[in-house]
């Protein structure tokens, strides 16, 4: 398809995907809150709390620009701007995880070729993603496209997205989906120890979408303990890890990590830079006071709640700017200036194991 100037025309005032299916999911989380308080301890032995940032929606392109119909953004996400993510991380020791789209945008498979990607620049992402990110992130595909659900059969995409699709689609075609997943990443010399719903996908069939989960990284990795991202909760009612599959036979236990502070960097609907900042910088605040004595960060470990924080590829992007980036390095130097030592991050995978040990 032919790029003008690589932008697409001004968004439109009406609702995204991404806002109706937030909207939708806060709704559930706050209908299911109960009253009393996780009061168990969030430190692990050395008396350190665990703490966890969640990227999703990682693509060598922007996966706004054909999500959201008339998005302003360039459409390839520029190798420079991956290796200012990584430097990030490494600077201030973050960990968590990291989707990886396996077929980003419907474009193709990142294992072998995408439509308008130039292949040295799907190389240089993947190049950065291995070498820099994958050695503290998790990394976890979002189902296959986070966009068009892919027909196994035909090798084409569907005209539902894939949230619609997991619901209907019968266990075994779940877990082949999964394993497709899983074999794209492989091949490309990444190890998924986990998985990622594109927007609330599976919140509905929950059960199934863990039982798959379990059967393909079995099938893949001949993995024991596996996790999934579904769950967010804003700035409402917290959630604590939950083991939502066992197999006993295996050994094997499926973990559900929640995102318990909603993604703050992700300013896109606001119309100029000095909003778009105000906004993060209010959130900062909101997130983790200076003094570190207040805000959503404190609230998780007063309440022995998961800290696991969330953002995403294109609210770092923020439509080429950059300005999320900047964002998330001031949050890291409030939480390392306010809380120092007394944190220790960490990825999900890590997390889920700690949660499992607890248990037992």
């Amino acid at each position: 398809m032919e790029l003008r100037n690589n932008v697409r025309p001004p968004v439109s005032k009406a609702l995204s995907r991404r806002e109706l299916l937030e909207r939708t999911r806060i709704g559930m989380g706050a209908a299911l809150f109960s009253s009393a308080a996780g009061k168990a301890p969030a430190q692990d032995a050395s008396g350190k709390i665990p703490i966890s940032l969640i990227i999703d929606d990682g693509s060598p392109v922007d996966p706004l620009f054909y999500e959201i119909p008339g998005y302003e953004t360039p459409f390839l996400v520029p190798a420079e701007f991956t290796q200012r993510v990584a430097d990030t991380l490494e600077r201030f020791d973050l960990r968590g995880k990291i989707t990886i789209i396996p077929m980003p945008s419907c474009l193709g498979r990142i294992d072998k070729s995408l439509k308008c990607v130039p292949p040295d620049h799907l190389a240089s992402f993947l190049k950065i993603v291995r070498e820099r990110i994958a050695p503290r992130f998790d990394i976890t595909p979002e189902f296959l496209t986070h966009l068009r659900a892919y027909d196994l059969r035909k090798g084409d995409y569907q005209h539902i997205f894939e949230d619609v699709w997991m619901s209907q689609a019968p266990l075994e075609e779940v877990v082949e989906y999964f394993v497709l997943a899983f074999q794209i990443l492989q091949n490309v010399g990444l190890n998924a120890t986990g998985i990622t719903s594109p927007w609330n996908s599976g919140i509905d069939v929950e059960k199934k979408y863990a039982q798959a989960l379990a059967e393909a990284q079995w099938k893949v990795f001949n993995r024991k303990l596996t996790w999934y991202f579904l769950h967010t909760t804003s700035w409402g009612a917290p959630r604590k890890c939950s083991v939502e599959y066992e197999n006993r036979d295996r050994g094997q236990a499926v973990v559900s990590v929640p995102a318990n502070a909603p993604d703050i960097f992700w300013s896109m609907e606001r119309p100029t830079r000095p909003e778009r900042q105000q906004f993060i910088n209010e959130n900062i605040d909101r997130l983790l006071s200076a003094d570190g004595r207040s805000g959503r960060i404190r609230e998780l470990i007063d309440g022995g709640y998961p800290v696991v924080l969330l953002t995403h590829w294109q609210s770092l992007h923020t439509q080429g700017t950059g300005l999320g980036l900047e964002g998330l390095r001031a949050l890291a130097e409030r939480i390392a200036k306010a809380l120092g030592n007394n944190v220790q991050w960490v990825s999900c995978s890590e997390l889920a194991r700690r949660f499992v040990g607890s248990q037992s």
